[in-house]
């Protein structure tokens, strides 16, 4: 290797920097993007769910909830160096503690005398583009964010 080979790394520890703090960042995108699609499956769910003779109830038992949020360690914390990861899940479907909540596998899926029903898929399949576009808009508002646009 010649002796006035080098190589400017200060390209790379800015982006690490920026990458570092789009991870903070991102959730706070991410997670208003989440709600309004949960909302709308939630409710798109319990339209289809409507109308049940057997389960009158059941739609009231079909809620949204934050299961993730942002918190220390994992692989994306040590790739943006350890800040933390950013597990941002939502919980859509019947709540077994509410008014026939316990009978949404049964209804989803069906059983031997009891035909699947596909509620809360169908109300997924009904909002995904509208998911796609609001993550895909949170990306580009973090980016925006952290500078990286």
């Amino acid at each position: 290797m010649p002796d006035d080979f080098g190589i400017d790394a200060s390209d790379f520890s800015r982006l690490a920097v920026d990458l570092r703090n789009a991870g903070h960042v991102s959730a706070e995108y991410l997670r208003p993007a989440l709600e309004v699609t949960a909302v709308a499956i939630r409710d798109t769910a319990r339209e289809n769910a409507a109308g049940l003779a057997h389960a009158p109830r059941f739609p009231g038992s079909i809620t949204y909830d934050f299961v993730g949020d942002a918190h220390g360690g994992g692989a994306l914390g040590a790739f943006i160096g350890g800040r933390g990861t950013y597990d941002l899940e939502v919980e859509i479907g019947p709540d077994k503690e509410r008014p026939q909540g316990a009978l949404g596998n049964l209804i989803e899926y069906g059983s031997v005398k009891n035909p699947p029903q596909g509620i809360m898929h169908g109300a997924l399949q009904a909002h995904q583009d509208e998911l796609e576009r609001g993550v895909t808009k949170a990306v580009d508002d973090t980016h925006r964010a952290a500078g990286l646009l």
